[in-house]
């Protein structure tokens, strides 16, 4: 084996170390300071035990582990290769209350999602046909929390319910700047307005984060300064937001301090902030990156930025993005930093308008 070669999977191993310490010394501290509330709570990184013939690490990504921090569930890797729909159970410490759905990146950047139960049960559903999953399955970017903790009720209005397929109610959180949302909801009206977001909660600008729908369709929020929200659907169906709109999963940067954002530097012909948003960024906290802003170019080369070194994954690395209209795609990051951006349907739709806002992954 060249060094080359060696070096990512030292770092790796390096670093899962790391997260292990830790996260055993701030699980520790969670748990001796009562009086005080500790600066991050931390579970894990564990590998998950893939069953149904499902293996990890396709296409030269990471294992597949699970891991907490602040009562947020992350996952990390890829799998393919499974014969039936159930990938993995989730240990104890990581499952959730409720039914959880939460939207994965699928083979050739179509569409998939995670189906969670309080048992730990994870099965894999699909938009379109299930060798897409079986090729490729990214666990890159999948989050949710497990309960309700921290979170705030959110006031639904024009006949949208709560909590559809036993999931949790509509709920709102600020964490480090972050907003975060959980729960799902349905409808069976025709107004794509579900909630306004609380003062205190909004964003600085208009911000498109992606979310699951109904048969794990796409969708997307479309949040305004002014704390409106409205579903919009991949294709027109409307109907898969009313039958289902999964909240799990979905986050945006909001009032981050400005010492732990860093612009990203466009290439090729990519430019910054369409349709109201704001600038391309990248943030980091206890080994998680995030990105914001959004992007979009007149020209055909894939590639809009490369991380910085201190951003980079230690493998490869595919995550959710929304684009034109609502529609799939994802983005492909290199240990390198390279970044390119690859559709579902047309590059069209990347070229138009691409949300790099609730795009998140574990070094």
């Amino acid at each position: 084996m060249t060094s080359s070669k060696l070096y990512p999977q030292v770092l790796r191993t390096f670093q899962s170390a790391f997260h292990a310490l830790f996260g055993a010394v701030v699980l520790l501290a969670s748990l001796t300071v009562a009086s005080k509330p500790a600066v991050a709570q931390f579970v894990g990184p564990t590998q998950l035990t893939l069953v149904n013939g499902w293996s990890d690490a396709a296409f030269t990504t990471s294992h597949a582990t699970v891991e907490m921090q602040n009562y947020i569930v992350r996952f990390r890797g890829a799998i393919s290769g499974g014969t039936a729909a159930v990938a993995f159970t989730l240990p104890a410490a990581f499952r959730p209350a409720t039914d959880v759905y939460v939207p994965v990146d699928l083979c050739n950047a179509n569409k998939g999602r995670l189906h969670i139960t309080p048992a730990g049960v994870v099965d894999i559903e699909v938009e379109n046909v299930f060798s897409d999953a079986q090729c490729f399955t990214s666990l890159d970017g999948a989050t949710y929390s497990p309960n309700t903790n921290g979170y705030t009720a959110l006031t639904l209005i024009n006949g949208w319910t709560n909590g559809p397929f036993s999931t949790s109610n509509a709920a709102i959180r600020s964490l480090y700047g972050f907003v975060l949302f959980k729960g799902a909801i349905a409808t069976s009206g025709t107004n794509p307005s579900p909630f306004t977001v609380p003062v205190g909660y909004r964003p600085a600008t208009d911000v498109y984060v992606p979310v699951d729908l109904c048969n794990a369709n796409n969708g997307r929020l479309h949040i305004t300064p002014a704390g409106a929200v409205d579903v919009e659907v991949e294709g027109g169906t409307f109907s898969n937001a009313q039958c289902f709109t999964s909240l799990d999963g979905a986050w945006f940067a909001q009032s981050v301090p400005s010492s732990n954002v860093y612009p990203l530097t466009l290439q090729n012909g990519w430019t910054n902030a369409p349709f109201s948003t704001s600038n391309a960024a990248a943030a980091d906290q206890y080994g998680v990156v995030r990105l914001k802003g959004a992007i979009a170019t007149g020209g055909t080369n894939a590639v809009p930025f490369t991380l910085p070194p201190r951003f980079a994954p230690v493998t490869n690395v595919y995550v959710n993005v929304d684009l034109c209209g609502a529609n799939k795609g994802r983005l492909w990051i290199q240990p390198s930093g390279l970044v390119t951006v690859q559709a579902e349907k047309s590059f069209a739709d990347a070229q138009c308008f691409t949300s790099l806002d609730g795009v998140s992954f574990v070094q």
